[in-house]
């Protein structure tokens, strides 16, 4: 059969030849270098912006920081929540996380390049320049600084900025030289739950009867953040390997280091939620409510740690989400503040504060509280709140 046989069948069409699109031709070519070949993949004008957006921000790890923004806020407000306010600490919290991010990403990018996990990132895989990269972190960096500015309060937009600047220009240049990195990572991951705190307080939050709460949550994000991440280390450590960085858990071919490190952080979490109750930050309720994502955390880590493998470890990391984001509600609903009563001659006498919000809840739900309805009913004790563990007067 001639060629020109072969064309009037439509074999040698173009661009791909015997009937297969220029796609599938792009797949089947030799890579480049020595890492494995991946399908051609488009840029920004063929694909999704946005999408690719999301993923430079690392949407989902920012997702995460906004929300725990959140609960310092709605726990020391003084009157009546702002919806506008609460949008503004969420929008300038996601955004300056996005910025951040897109730093983190804009250095790492050729050790990105090189892992599995991260190779199709935005920038190694080229679907963004790193001038697109730039002017997004800039953008966003910005704009979000502003909207925590004139939205919230300068304060917490200096938070903000602090938690930008230690995470990129500390936290990730230190992933290559130093294993302590991931305290350093903790620090900063941390911040962005005082700016809830600002933002209802501002810089009164230092002499705020709410400091301690905030210390608390602060306390409690650093400690968790440590076996989160070397749970993360671990179940990944050949492509951090491969990447050059430095972390406690990649020397740990067993995973029996990676749980031992992990026990302390988890044995002071466990006591947390008591100390704060028993200071007076917070009712019972707080470490009655913990005591249960608390057990199942531990439990995983005990499997983890009698059979380590890459599936133990992922539980075990997947039930430090539900412990964290646990907690942060339950510091929402039973944290509470003190000071000296304004009106009264008793010197010893102290004033319970809560958000009006959660006062005005538990007045409406009261006659369906467990706590009250057993107080009532049963024990013939309980006065008109007297039953509820999250109450004032408790």
């Amino acid at each position: 059969m001639n060629v020109r046989a072969l064309a009037s069948r439509g074999a040698l069409r173009k661009p791909g030849a015997f009937g297969l699109p220029a796609a599938s031709l792009a797949t089947v070519q030799e890579p480049r270098s020595g890492l494995h070949a991946s399908p051609a993949l488009p840029r920004p004008g063929s694909a999704k912006p946005m999408k690719l957006y999301w993923k430079l921000a690392k949407g989902k790890l920012t997702l995460w920081v906004s929300l725990s923004a959140m609960p310092g806020y709605f726990l020391a407000l003084p009157g009546a929540v702002e919806p506008c306010l609460a949008a503004a600490l969420f929008a300038g919290t996601f955004l300056t996380s996005s910025s951040a991010q897109t730093m983190n990403q804009m250095i790492e990018v050729k050790r990105d390049a090189v892992m599995k996990r991260t190779a199709l990132r935005p920038l190694p895989s080229g679907q963004l320049s790193r001038s697109e990269a730039a002017r997004f972190a800039a953008g966003s960096g910005l704009l979000g600084l502003g909207i925590l500015a004139v939205g919230t309060t300068p304060a917490t937009a200096a938070v903000a900025a602090t938690t930008m600047v230690t995470y990129a220009a500390i936290y990730t240049p230190m992933k290559v030289r130093s294993p302590y990195n991931t305290h350093i990572g903790a620090i900063s991951g941390s911040l962005p739950t005082l700016m809830g705190f600002t933002a209802a307080l501002g810089t009164g939050l230092a002499v705020s009867p709410w400091l301690p709460n905030a210390m608390w949550i602060f306390a409690l994000q650093s400690l968790w953040q440590m076996p989160h991440f070397y749970a993360l280390a671990w179940l990944h450590r050949a492509d951090y390997i491969q990447g050059g960085y430095n972390m406690f858990p990649l020397t740990d071919t067993t995973g029996a280091e990676t749980a031992a490190m992990s026990k302390p952080y988890l044995a002071a979490l466990c006591a947390l939620p008591w100390a704060m109750s028993a200071c007076g930050a917070a009712s019972w309720m707080l470490p009655v409510g913990a005591a249960l994502p608390s057990a199942v955390w531990c439990h995983t880590l005990r499997v983890f740690e009698r059979s380590p493998s890459a599936a133990s470890c992922r539980r075990f990391f997947l039930g430090s989400l539900s412990y964290l984001i646990s907690l942060l509600a339950l510091f929402t609903a039973c944290a509470r503040g003190e000071q000296e009563a304004t009106q009264s001659q008793n010197e010893d006498s102290r004033e319970i504060l809560e958000p009006a919000w959660r006062a005005k809840m538990r007045e409406h739900l009261l006659d369906a509280c467990p706590h009250e309805l057993v107080s009532r009913e049963l024990l013939r004790t309980a006065k008109q709140t007297g039953g509820c563990p999250i109450s004032r007067s408790f």
